[in-house]
Parts: structure tokens; sequence; C-alpha cells
């Protein structure tokens, strides 16, 4: 009895008692069994900034002789929250500040364009000035990022029915656990004929990944679930299916970058012996988050 109740057996049984709810804790506070919340957070009068690099290649191959032409691009891009709704739901305004391509065919002189620089705007791009520097559209999402409506403000009424224009990450509206995956299904056009679309359906599907300091961590992957047959056709959709990664802030609500790229090839696509080869990267980082009122915006543009 003595020996049942001296010091060291009572510090053992302590440290037993403590060593076993630290386990429960443990368990408790397991990273799979917690979820977030995943959603913007969307505050009027703000200008959210963007810089957008995209870089492109497509070859060309018939037999022996094989042709590339090389795409690169750099918008320079804002949304602005115009208002928020009882809802919740956001109207956020499109605008590209600043673009600059370079096109090149093979080894020969790329094109430049740049919209801010007059030497560099050749006559055959100039169409492109037209969009910059000028509101685009205006489309109202949720909380989650759903596209809810989109309103054409440079008489393109293609943007309305252009899913592609929600440039958002789409969030379920349930929290969501590591590991956990969540789908978007989107409708896209791709020409058949010169004068025929068809309609098909893509899949994305989304996966969080991590979250480190409240920054979310989620893979990005894209599946075409139309069959398409025609290897022509799938020579258009090839930079419509890509994967990557998204980091997204959940303490500001809102993405702070986004990694996407494609490497395709179709075989057959024009003609025996033919193949498309196509690469495809798209960067994505904010640049700034302000609260900016209109007045104060264009008196620092003066």
């Amino acid at each position: 009895m003595v020996f049942q109740n001296s010091p060291i057996i009572r510090c053992t049984m302590l440290v037993a008692i403590f060593l076993a709810g630290s386990s429960d804790f443990a368990r408790a506070e397991d990273p799979a069994d917690t979820k977030y919340h995943l959603q913007y957070q969307f505050e009027q009068g703000h200008f959210v900034k963007y810089h957008v690099q995209d870089r492109s290649a497509y070859t060309t191959r018939k037999k022996e002789i094989a042709e590339t032409v090389r795409n690169e691009s750099q918008q320079w891009r804002h949304y602005r929250v115009i208002a928020i709704n009882e809802s919740g739901e956001a109207t956020l305004e499109l605008m590209i500040d600043r673009a600059r391509l370079v096109a090149q065919f093979d080894d020969s002189k790329p094109t430049i364009f740049d919209s801010a620089d007059p030497n560099l705007q050749p006559p055959k791009m100039q169409s492109i000035m037209t969009s910059i520097g000028k509101p685009l559209c205006r489309m109202r999402v949720n909380e989650q990022g759903n596209l809810v409506h989109v309103q054409s403000l440079n008489g393109d009424k293609s943007l309305e029915n252009d899913p592609a224009i929600n440039f958002l990450v789409v969030f379920p509206e349930h929290d969501v656990a590591i590991g956990e995956t969540w789908t978007q299904t989107l409708e896209v056009e791709v020409p058949v004929t010169d004068k025929l679309k068809e309609k098909v359906k893509l899949l994305r599907k989304y996966t969080l990944e991590s979250v480190n300091e409240d920054i979310a961590h989620i893979k990005v992957y894209t599946v075409l679930t139309t069959i398409i047959r025609d290897p022509a056709v799938k020579t258009r959709l090839m930079t419509q299916t890509p994967s990557g990664s998204v980091e997204f802030d959940m303490s500001r609500g809102v993405m702070i970058s986004r990694t996407l790229s494609v490497d395709d090839q179709v075989v057959g696509a024009f003609g025996a012996g033919t193949l498309v080869h196509a690469q495809n990267e798209r960067i994505e980082k904010l640049q700034q988050e302000t609260a900016v009122s209109e007045k104060s915006e264009a008196v620092s543009k003066n």
C-alpha cells in the first residue's frame, strides 16, 4: 500500500492522465476534422488589381514539317465593386488598364503591341485599344463567386453569354475540409464550321489541398465531358481544359494568385500525318486591393 501511494507512482499517474487528455485534444484539433468557409468579401468602392501573364506555343506538324506560333500577353486589369445588394451579391465592373502582346511565327521578327506606348501599336492590332481603359462589363456575383448576371458596357453582347467572363473561383456554400473536392459545370461554344457552333460541357474540379495562415491552397483540374470525335474540333478546345492551383486569402476574402497550364496534343487534326501540340500557361497575381473613391481615382490620373 505504501508503494502505491509513493510520490513516484502519483507522478506517473498524473503524467499518464495528462498525456491521455492531450491525445484527445489533439484528435479534436486534427486538421482533417477542421472545415473552412470559403467566400469572397466584397466592399463597395474597392479596387482589386491583378497582373495577368499568358504564354502559349502552338506547333502544327505535318510529317517532317513543323510550324510554331508563340504568343505572350500581359494584362494589368482591375475590378471595382460598384454596389452590394441586400442578398450580399456584388456588382463588379471589369477594366483592362494596360495590355502588352508579343506574337511570333517560327523564328521571324516578333510583332509587339503595347497600349502604353504609341510607338508599339501596329495598325493591324489597333482595334485592341477599344478595350483598354474603358469598362468592359458589369457582372453580378454572389459571395461564393457564382455568376448571377452580366451586362456588357462596350457593345459586345457576346460577353453576356460567355461563361469565361466570370474570372472568379467558384466556392461551395458549405464548409470544406482539407482534401474535399467540389465541382463547377461550364458550357462553352466551339466553332465546328465557319458558320456553325456547337455547345460543349466542361467539368472543373477544385480540391482544398491545405491551409496555412489563412491562405487556402486549392488544386484545379478541368475535363471535357462532351464526347468530341472530330480532331479539328478538339484542337479548338485544348486550351479550355487547364489544370493548376489557386491561393485564396480567407481573412480578406480575395484571390491572391492563380496558375493554370495546358500541355496537350491532337493527332490527325488536319488530315493523316498531322499533329497539333498546344502549350499554355497563365499566371495571375494580386497587385493591390484598395478602397479608392471615384473622385480620388480621377484626380490621381490627372
